[in-house]
């Protein structure tokens, strides 16, 4: 009998105008999306590996090691493949740092700096388009599963054939979630087929699994409101009153409560602007600078050359003392900055996360984060970054100081030698590992999973005592 109710509840969706309608504007939707995420992909490979290629030819070009300290080395962030899927805030922050002797390293140059327009509207990656799109469609076809039957007076005519209402709740609820993934399964597949065949699109083991993962995800997305349209349908007399309470619903799922937890977050938990970090961080700087000034003139006072004293010798004591002083100074600048830095990331750190915890009773929330861990577009990766570039700016400082002592003339003040760059160190950043993604996503499958449970178990148990008359 179930699988006469399933077949049943199949065919009359697949064959209705909303199904054809809903299936081809999401194989229009999804392939658009796909496409798009990978043409912007290659778009940023083609720039990463020109800018990469660009920053190595410019320290092979400077005319000395002071002047490779003053400019610094480039760090491009790489772009990542599965921001074909979900692009997460890799448009919105910073794409490249620059590393040097003077300042703390930031990212720089986003997409949206580059082209504001694009800050507008956003992208039309994958996870917006199931978000958005595909959690209406959800809504469409559950919202008078039920109490569109009693209106029509199907469902009376049905249950007076001694049909169990336990049995017809579960034939409609998989018989409509089957006719709901049908039109998203099938773009899906050729989506993968396109990103198998597309060239420069190179996806290794682990990225086809966060690619499952993520579809996952999405197919537990869509079951939120597939279940919550069951339930609601469940509870009411009217099919437009169904309709209204799922989309107030809906509404407050996908846009109030995150943009709402963001902003208590803020008020919860404030931290200070960039601008007053940076601004402390400079002022630091000028101080060192300005005492530096007045120590090295009294070193010169005390060590004066004395009649009949080789001038090399001073030279040479003159250059280590510079040496020694320029190494304190800087690490008293990087452990200042390091400090400020470690307590505002502490403080943002604990901002975001109270706007995480506080967003993820939303569904929508939970896709978000979690398709964006699995993408390796989040924010927890960009931060990491950022510390890999930080962590790097000590490393750097290390090797050119020396390279700068060595080469500078005391006597004519010129820079001397030619700059080598075979022994500069080298920026290395690890992606987070599929591990600490998936630790990091459960929250979010949990959250989805609790929900579903919630809201079937909420529609069966409203389904058993439902007046059908």
């Amino acid at each position: 009998m179930l699988r006469d109710i399933i077949k049943k509840e199949i065919m009359e969706t697949i064959t209705s105008p909303k199904f054809v309608f809903t299936f081809l504007l999401c194989t229009v939707l999804i392939l658009l999306s796909v496409y798009t995420g990978i043409s912007n992909f290659q778009a940023e490979k083609k720039e990463y590996d020109a800018a990469v290629g660009l920053n190595k030819k410019n320290l092979e070009s400077q005319p000395s090691y002071q002047a490779l300290a003053g400019l610094g080395t480039k760090i491009n962030r790489p772009p990542q493949v599965l921001s074909t899927i979900a692009s997460g805030v890799s448009e919105a922050v910073g794409r490249v740092a620059t590393v040097n002797v003077a300042y703390d390293p930031n990212m720089v140059d986003s997409k949206y700096e580059s082209n504001p327009v694009f800050s507008i509207f956003g992208a039309l990656d994958l996870s917006f388009i199931v978000k958005i799109v595909l959690s209406l469609f959800a809504i469409l076809f559950t919202y008078d599963a039920i109490v569109g039957e009693k209106e029509r007076g199907t469902l009376k005519l049905t249950l007076s054939n001694r049909v169990p209402r336990d049995r017809l709740i579960m034939g409609k609820f998989i018989g409509g979630y089957i006719s709901l993934l049908i039109p998203l399964i099938i773009p899906l597949i050729l989506s993968l087929l396109i990103m198998l065949v597309y060239p420069n699109i190179s996806m290794a083991g682990e990225d086809w699994i966060r690619l499952l993962l993520m579809f996952l995800i999405f197919f537990l997305y869509l079951s939120v409101f597939f279940t919550l349209g069951l339930f609601v349908s469940a509870r009411t007399s009217k099919s437009a009153t169904s309709f209204l309470i799922l989309l107030f619903i809906w509404v407050i799922f996908v846009t109030i409560i995150p943009k709402v937890s963001v902003l208590a977050a803020s008020q919860i938990r404030p931290i200070p602007s960039v601008h007053e970090i940076t601004a402390k961080k400079d002022a630091y700087l000028q101080q060192i600078q300005g005492g530096s000034q007045k120590v090295v003139m009294d070193w010169m006072k005390q060590n004066q050359t004395k009649p009949g004293e080789d001038p090399k010798v001073f030279q040479e004591k003159f250059k280590k003392y510079i040496e020694d002083l320029q190494n304190e100074l800087t690490g008293k600048i990087d452990a200042n900055n390091a400090a400020l830095e470690r307590d505002y990331q502490m403080r943002k750190r604990a901002q975001e996360r109270l706007a995480v915890n506080l967003s993820r009773i939303s569904p929508a929330s939970a896709l978000m984060f979690s398709s964006m861990s699995l993408a390796r577009t989040g924010l927890e990766e960009h931060d990491r970054f950022v510390a890999s570039v930080r962590a790097y700016k000590p490393i750097f400082t290390k090797w050119i100081n020396p390279k700068m002592m060595q080469a500078i003339n005391f006597q004519t003040g010129e820079m001397t030698g030619k700059v080598l760059l075979s022994d500069m160190p080298q920026h290395r950043f690890e992606p987070e590992t599929l591990g600490k993604s998936l630790a990091r996503t459960l929250p979010d499958f949990l959250v989805m999973i609790g929900l579903i449970l919630i809201f079937f178990v909420g529609a069966y148990v409203s389904f058993l005592k439902y007046d059908v008359r």
